[in-house]
């Protein structure tokens, strides 16, 4: 399911404060159309005072502002309320990301912010993780040379190697960053919607669906970010988009951080990333199997 042309709502309490219309995907962010109703107008300050406090980076400031929004107000997706949002208000232009958890540590980054789940996801997870700005995250995907290279995955063991070997020149707390924005990543495309289709160019003769197995829809999500940036957020905006990525197994992308990370440090990967990538763990990618 995409979220263009979702219809999100600003409330306090039982009163309608906005509604966002979204229009675009900008992972992680969700951008759209804003519609006030009369009751933002009291509002509107603490969005102009908490976007002006995140553009001169006084984030002491931000943290300040913003929490005066967090506690007058709350988000309500398409589907029911979200536990936290961050939001920013311009006119009639809207730009927010949500999360099911408590937001930690945020750092603007242009239009981006980068932030950490206080309460994590995996359970036994080091709490003081390193962060990767999404920004670098997917320059340094870029490595493995985009969609032309995964059109039947040939090749793409030496794209991982070279990723590896750009990946172990960065700073050890980098390399378990690109791991943590990674299993992020697949997290995200956890979803019912994406596993649930059928593996292309597996119809068995009776016509009959071929489904995609657990490990495979992992390696076909793993396919999905290789392919870089433009393709996994056209991804996440359209369902139809990962019908191609069923029939790639790109399982080498999940290892490059835990080589480099070997390589570096002369000592094995064994930390546990905060979210987990297995297929079928998100829960809100897959509610009817965690009710």
């Amino acid at each position: 399911m995409g979220f263009e042309g979702q219809v999100w709502q600003l409330v306090r309490g039982h009163e309608l404060v906005g509604e966002i219309v979204v229009e675009e995907t900008d992972f992680p962010w969700l951008r759209g159309r804003f519609i006030a109703s009369p009751a933002f107008a009291m509002f509107e300050p603490l969005f102009a005072r908490s976007r002006a406090l995140a553009d001169a980076e006084d984030r002491g400031g931000f943290d300040g502002a913003y929490d005066e929004v967090r506690k007058a107000l709350s988000l309500r997706s398409p589907s029911g309320p979200v536990a936290e949002f961050l939001l920013h208000v311009q006119g009639g232009h809207a730009w927010f990301r949500w999360s099911d958890e408590s937001f930690g540590d945020e750092e603007e980054d242009g239009d981006h912010a980068v932030y950490q789940s206080r309460a994590p996801l995996n359970s036994g997870v080091d709490p003081g993780l390193s962060v990767m700005t999404w920004e670098r995250f997917w320059q340094l995907v870029e490595v493995l040379g985009g969609e032309a290279v995964l059109e039947t995955c040939q090749g793409f063991e030496d794209a991982c190697g070279r990723l590896t070997e750009v990946l172990s020149r960065e700073p050890v707390s980098q390399i378990i960053g690109f791991g943590e924005r990674l299993a992020e990543a697949l997290h995200r495309l956890d979803q019912a919607d994406f596993g649930t289709l059928p593996v292309l160019g597996m119809e068995p003769a009776d016509g009959s669906r071929f489904p995609q197995s657990a490990d495979g829809f992992l390696y076909s999500r793993a396919a999905v970010v290789a392919a870089g940036r433009q393709a996994y957020e056209s991804v996440l905006g359209n369902t139809e988009r990962f019908v191609p990525f069923t029939a790639l197994r790109c399982e080498g992308l999940l290892y490059v951080h835990e080589e480099a990370f070997e390589q570096v440090t002369g000592t094995e990967w064994d930390r546990l990333t905060r979210y987990v990538y297995e297929s079928c763990s998100n829960t809100d990618g897959w509610p009817d199997l965690h009710k």
